[in-house]
């Protein structure tokens, strides 16, 4: 079995982690046109729903190609939609580890649900692809993400000067690198009784 190609489903309030479809992309497209949500993306926003659909088709689905999972659409149950992905969009050459991205719809936005999805994805890291280190990065600006980042115990290594460009814009900032190494993840575990 090949574990980027089997993800386990996961099921948390009335939210579900599931691998990304091609039928997503009227619901990627829904709040990927928003300026807000996007505001902090390398990509975005849509001005028209095929590039959500090439988004999916492009991006997602040959990361299968390079190792990695296609990535996860968050659903909303109880609306039967996508309000968002999370989803490990880059490996490390150098360590056995990957990146995490995610990005979620305005109207779930404060209301803890990223941080519980990334709760989940931590683990499938770590227990179903193996991964010895798990990555994520945000720009300084970005304190929602921050939070939610350091909710699940990921520890800051890197600040950096960037220069963050979107549509012609140029803005300076600083990128900050976090890390949660499977040891720390275990040892965390172990201390809440998880194991």
């Amino acid at each position: 079995m090949n574990p980027i190609r089997q993800m386990p489903v996961i099921v948390f309030d009335h939210y579900q982690l599931r691998t990304i479809h091609k039928k997503d992309y009227k619901d990627m497209y829904a709040y990927g046109k928003d300026e807000e949500v996007t505001a902090f993306l390398s990509w975005g926003p849509f001005e028209h729903p095929k590039q959500a659909k090439q988004a999916i088709t492009k991006i997602f689905y040959p990361r299968v190609r390079h190792g990695l999972p296609k990535g996860y659409a968050i659903i909303d149950l109880e609306q039967d939609k996508m309000i968002g992905t999370i989803d490990f969009h880059t490996k490390r050459k150098d360590v056995c580890g990957a990146e995490i991205g995610y990005v979620i719809a305005k109207a779930y936005w404060n209301q803890g649900i990223m941080t519980k999805a990334l709760r989940h994805l931590i683990p499938i890291g770590f227990e179903h692809l193996g991964y010895d280190v798990i990555y994520i990065r945000h720009l300084a600006r970005n304190v929602a993400s921050q939070k939610v980042i350091l909710k699940n115990h990921f520890e800051l290594i890197k600040t950096e000067p960037t220069i963050f460009e979107k549509h012609h814009i140029q803005i300076a900032d600083q990128m900050l690198t976090y890390e949660l190494t499977k040891e720390r993840y275990y040892a965390n575990q172990q201390s809440q009784g998880n194991l």
